[in-house]
């Protein structure tokens, strides 16, 4: 039994040792490599796009690397000291990626996205992308107060949210069995390559940046002694 806890606090709850960290972020590194891979090799073989039924390997895609990502924080010591020494202005400025959000304004000006999605996602998007980049320069500045804290904590809510509110309506305006709202126009697009990209890897990879950075948005809230 004190083998087992010795093991079990070494692994599990154990120090920040040079090695057990290299093997952590090697094992993250490798995590986010093996995924983005999968989601390309399956955008490429069409395997996201299911007409008439649910959309299960779009639903794996999301929830497994949130679930998986999100439990190795939270029971891996060393997982959780690699991915807290990522400076947290560099979690907030990624998401000036989010300006791809006017391509979903585009489709739906162009009618090959649904309006109902691609206005209130697509400039939800770009608001996301906008506010990060003031939010992101403070925080490089070593700016702390808890205004700024709350506006942080404000943005990531809003960017999250919005983030969730593309899942609900991309599934229920897609051409899946959940299309409940599908017409004419579905959001079939976003499950195609390269497009597929962004539910199965972009999306759910930016829901875990605003998780952490809420996590640790305690960092803004006065300058370090």
């Amino acid at each position: 039994m004190k083998h087992h806890n010795v093991f079990y606090n070494r692994f599990l709850w154990g120090t920040h040792d040079d090695a057990s960290v290299r093997r952590a972020e090697s094992m993250v590194l490798g995590a986010v490599g093996i995924w983005f891979v999968a989601a390309f090799v399956g955008g490429i073989m069409n395997v996201f796009y299911q007409p008439g039924v649910p959309p299960v390997t779009v639903a794996l895609f999301l929830l497994v690397p949130i679930t998986g990502f999100t439990l190795a924080y939270v029971f891996s010591n060393q997982v959780r000291h690699v991915i807290d020494q990522i400076p947290l202005w560099l979690i907030t400025i990624a998401h000036v990626w989010r300006f791809v959000g006017l391509g979903f304004v585009i489709g739906a000006v162009m009618h090959v996205l649904p309006k109902q999605f691609g206005y209130p996602e697509g400039w939800g998007d770009v608001a996301a992308a906008l506010f990060c980049l003031p939010l992101a320069f403070a925080i490089r500045k070593g700016g702390h107060s808890p205004g700024l804290r709350r506006a942080f904590i404000a943005w990531n809510i809003f960017g999250l949210i919005d983030l969730l509110s593309a899942i609900s309506l991309g599934i229920l305006y897609s051409p899946s069995s959940f299309g409940v709202l599908r017409t004419d126009i579905s959001t079939g697009l976003m499950t195609q390559f390269p497009v597929s990209l962004i539910p199965t890897f972009f999306l759910p990879l930016f829901i875990l940046f605003h998780m952490l950075a809420l996590i640790r948005s305690k960092e803004l809230a006065e300058a370090p002694k």
